[in-house]
């Protein structure tokens, strides 16, 4: 019997630990024991080397809980804040970006097309099947193919004109962006995976490609390798091995400028296989690539091979449309379907384009920040100005009309990669506060994750009232933790929060979490703000 009770006393300890997990902590009645509450879970012993960030305040302006408010912080993903809220400010929910095929000779007879094609990119991010799988409709993860959709159908409509010999050169040409293919401030090891992907005006399957790699029949075979999309762009070295025992441990490495991708280590003979995404070099050779093998499975021959143009390369051969003939034109989802794959799934390259996408903003009217005449796009040595640097000037601009004070912030890239951003816990809250009241605010606040729901929030909060209440943007790199987003408290009171958790060693979800517990306090909060 006392055996038996000692068991339900331990059940009884399990059950209330799991709902501490949860959140179901006591409720609190007042504000000030709200307030409390909150410092207790930033002050835990486990978290000492934090540093927290921390601003929650209500609708109309009056602060539930402020830490280190206008204190720098590292935002990782809740940059994507700022560039979204910037490109729907400037280029409005229906904005839609055009990819096109351009023959720069004419057509001959017997379907012979003379000079090259020109496959010219504007900074598009839906040549993917991320935008033509019904399936990928929730704006979940990439879902490789073995053929781009959307190069097939450039390939289809060429097919359709009748052309059956180019005489030229197909060009990938990404000159509509000038600067290098990096962003600023990233980490050289980030750049063989797809969250690192090179940043290109003609963009295709997010720059990355899927290693589909499975087990060989006897132990001393090496394993299978397949690509998705199907391509020769790449170049696998197998120096993996099949074992008899043990398990599976196996890697890729790609180095700088290479698309050779070697694949090294073991797998567990009749285990299951592993994908895995890698991002590749050069983009728009890639993009080229790929749509001159869909013409070639088309009996449509190309005779000059590919090659690329970018920037730099166009200045002693400038691009000039009035010379050129479309024969295919693709227009982009609206910008308010495009910032919920950055918004929702936290999607770095698609980011990225979007702040550069701001760059024809800057180079159409106004300064552009340097210091130069309406329009300049070269500096003064002559060289093309990085679009990441003109758009960032708009969206610095932007936040400027926000209410934010930008000289105390740090903006180096679009996505939240780099390190060397910082921004406020009272900045990101006024951005969102600015943009709840925006026109176009309502978009931007569907462009989030929710809780419990969709997005990198999906798994967080779910059993909880935060589910289907709170949507935000997550932000996670090492040591780096952040959540800011828009919320109500069972009291119905609308509340703005952004919480920035920076240097803690130890396993992220434990910043997380406190994170989360400080929302379902807020949710299930009842009682007046005072």
């Amino acid at each position: 019997m006392r055996l038996k009770l000692t068991l339900i006393s331990l059940l009884f300890l399990m059950m209330s630990g799991a709902g501490l997990v949860l959140g179901q902590d006591r409720v609190p009645a007042t504000t000030e024991e709200l307030r409390r509450e909150i410092e207790q879970l930033l002050n835990q012993a486990n978290l000492a080397d934090a540093r927290w960030g921390v601003l929650i305040r209500t609708m109309d302006g009056r602060e539930v809980y402020g830490r280190d408010v206008r204190q720098t912080f590292m935002p990782a993903s809740n940059m994507k804040l700022y560039t979204t809220a910037a490109a729907l400010d400037q280029l409005g929910p229906g904005a839609r970006i055009r990819t096109s095929l351009y023959a720069a000779g004419r057509r001959g007879r017997n379907g012979v097309l003379g000079g090259d094609l020109i496959f010219y990119g504007r900074g598009a991010p839906n040549l993917s099947p991320r935008f033509s799988e019904p399936s990928a409709r929730k704006y979940n993860e990439l879902i490789p193919a073995k053929t781009i959709p959307a190069i097939e159908e450039f390939a289809d409509r060429v097919q359709s004109l009748g052309i059956r010999q180019i005489t030229g050169r197909l060009i990938g040409d990404d000159s509509y962006f000038a600067g290098d293919l990096l962003g600023a401030g990233w980490e050289w090891d980030d750049a063989q995976y797809y969250y690192g992907a090179e940043v290109s005006a003609l963009t295709v399957n997010d720059n990355s490609i899927r290693l589909v790699i499975t087990p060989g029949r006897r132990a001393g075979d090496q394993p299978q390798v397949s690509l998705l999309p199907e391509t020769r762009y790449v170049k696998i070295v197998n120096k993996a091995t099949t074992v008899a025992g043990g398990e599976t441990k196996i890697g890729v490495d790609r180095p700088l400028n290479s698309n050779t991708i070697e694949i090294y280590g073991t797998m567990l003979r009749g285990g299951s296989s592993r994908q895995i995404d890698v991002a590749i070099h050069d983009p728009a050779l890639y993009a080229a690539t790929l749509l001159r093998e869909a013409l070639g499975r088309r009996q449509i021959r190309v005779m000059g091979g590919v090659s690329r143009m970018d920037a730099v390369a166009r200045q002693a051969e400038p691009f000039d449309e009035a010379k050129l003939h479309e024969l295919v034109g693709i227009e982009s989802e609206p910008l308010s379907e495009m910032i919920k794959v950055v918004n929702k799934e936290s999607q770095n390259l698609h980011a990225e384009l979007l702040l550069r996408q701001l760059a024809s903003v800057a180079s159409t009217g106004g300064t552009n920040g340097t210091g130069s005449q309406e329009g300049k796009t070269t500096d003064d040595y002559g060289r093309p100005i990085p679009a990441l640097t003109l758009g960032n000037v708009v969206r610095r601009q932007f936040l400027q009309r926000a209410g934010i004070d930008v000289q105390s912030l740090s903006l180096r890239d679009g996505s939240g990669l780099a390190r060397q951003n910082l921004v406020t816990p009272v900045a990101t809250v006024r951005l969102l506060e600015f943009m709840a009241r925006h026109e176009h605010g309502r978009v931007f606040e569907d462009s989030l994750g929710i809780a419990g729901v969709d997005g990198t929030l999906e798994r967080r909060m779910k059993e909880t009232r935060v589910a289907g209440n709170l949507r935000a943007k997550t932000g996670t790199l090492s040591y780096v933790n952040a959540l800011s987003g828009y919320m109500k408290t069972r009291g119905g009171v609308s509340l703005v929060v952004s919480f920035m958790g920076n240097n803690h060693v130890g396993p992220g979800r434990e910043v997380t979490s406190v994170m989360d517990r400080i929302c379902v306090l807020l949710a299930d909060y009842s009682g007046v703000v005072e």
